[in-house]
């Protein structure tokens, strides 16, 4: 089956309002074994949500529209729709009722504009709204399913999961068995991880690999539809995987959901160890991506943002004969910093990170991008198995603007705490980002 997604609103066009549905719901029909085909956005305009319509019709099996459900003049949906398959709009008594229930928990009276929201296209099937007060319904034209539900992704994602897809499930005629997995990788660029992995076999009339780069990662989609069971279409999946993770090695850090900091989160708590973080450049975002996490208290102890010379001085313990003879955009700095922070705090592990995130304040000899990161750790490497204060460091050249140094610092010090803990090379981790010129990521 063939799907298509139309969004209307004028704020989705106008760019103020940014559209996350069609991402949900691509996602949605795509792990049902609905391959969507194409994505409309659509301004609150008749003609061309009628055409829009249209369009979907003759090219797609299943048609999800968002938007235009609300009790204002401007939502006019249900209208452009019951115009465009020619059909009348009418009063339906069940949907009045579900949202005069849900206005008087409100303590709002049922108005114009409430009633307006229950009339839908003659045929309609009521998806209900769980959420909101906005009905949804199913209309069928020429054997294909046309589902319209509220533009509000809370109310919409609701009704995606409860309301269209048993719905689909009780009506497809054929059962599609849909296994997906996502592995994620940094530290290569999107052509680099095509190379590793492009002599890797699968059946390729069964399964879809594509390459998704999502700055400063690049995720492999490894996807089987099959007939027959789903251990099948996983046996596939699990083939392919094993394959690709066999040739990517360690630059692969997770899969589907999991984030870099979920991966280290998950390896520090599993190793009972602490960490503490001193930034500079990155203005704690590298704190704030290791504090996002529930249950962050029990291995991130602190976080200082050390902006200035004498915060670094101040704060973290760094010297200031140091710093003015190094800079504070240096190697020696950036030790300083994370083992200052790892002994102030009293943990297992300090990091930092130093550098120029611009768009000023470079020089030749530094330009904007250059990075330094550190990590100060514990290491027995005596005889007598006593522990060893051990710092490293490595500088780094980042292209991009200001928000995408600072993105890529925080993860290239993230990847570093999990190769760490992996016991891998740490000095190979930002292999490719070693040249003094800005490479394409």
């Amino acid at each position: 089956m063939k799907g298509e997604i139309i969004t209307i609103g004028n704020e989705l066009l106008s760019g103020l309002v940014t559209d996350t549905n069609s991402t949900f719901i691509a996602e949605r029909l795509s792990s049902f074994g609905i391959e969507p085909l194409y994505i409309t956005t659509v301004g609150d305009d008749e003609s061309r949500i009628g055409q829009s319509l249209k369009a979907a019709v003759l090219r797609a099996d299943v048609i999800v529209v968002t938007g235009g459900l609300g009790p204002t003049p401007d939502d006019i949906t249900s209208k452009a729709i019951a115009k465009a398959l020619e059909k009348r709009l009418v009063l339906f008594p069940e949907a009045l009722d579900q949202i005069e229930i849900k206005l008087k928990k409100r303590g709002i009276k049922l108005g114009p504009g409430s009633e307006r929201q229950a009339l839908l296209p003659k045929g309609s099937t009521i998806i209900k709204n769980p959420v909101g007060t906005a009905p949804g319904y199913k209309i069928s034209q020429d054997g294909k399913f046309i589902f319209v539900l509220p533009g509000v992704p809370k109310e919409m994602k609701v009704m995606i999961d409860q309301g269209v897809l048993p719905i689909l499930g009780e009506e497809s005629k054929q059962k599609i068995f849909v296994a997906k997995k996502v592995l994620k990788v940094f530290g290569l660029t999107e052509s680099q991880v095509y190379e590793r992995v492009k002599n890797i076999s699968y059946n390729k009339k069964l399964m879809q690999v594509g390459f998704l780069p999502v700055f400063p990662e690049n995720f492999i989609t490894i996807t089987a539809r099959v007939e027959d069971s789903m251990e099948s279409a996983e046996g596939l999946v699990r083939g392919v995987e094993e394959k690709m993770r066999g040739v990517l090695g360690e630059r692969v850090f997770g899969e589907d959901d999991e984030t870099l900091e979920m991966v280290v989160a998950g390896m520090l708590i599993t190793k009972g160890l602490k960490l503490a973080v001193s930034e500079s450049c990155s203005g704690g975002l590298l704190s704030k991506r290791l504090t996002d996490l529930p249950g962050s208290s029990t291995y991130f102890e602190r976080g200082v943002v050390s902006y200035s010379n004498e915060a670094k001085s101040s704060l973290i313990g760094v010297d200031q004969t140091l710093i003015q003879t190094k800079g504070a955009v240096s190697a020696d700095v950036a030790e300083a910093m994370a083992m200052g922070i790892k002994r102030g705090a009293k943990t297992d592990i300090g990091v930092s990170i130093t550098g120029i995130a611009g768009p000023s304040g470079g020089t030749e000899e530094k330009p904007v991008g250059t990075v330094f990161i550190a990590l100060a750790f514990n290491e027995d490497r005596s005889s007598n198995h006593k522990k060893e204060e051990i710092v490293i460091s490595q500088g780094y050249a980042f292209p991009g603007d200001r928000e995408s140094i600072r993105l890529i610092s925080s993860e290239m010090a993230l990847e570093w705490i999990r190769r760490y803990l992996l016991g891998g090379k740490i000095a190979e981790v930002g292999e490719r980002w070693r040249a003094t010129e800005a490479v394409d990521i």
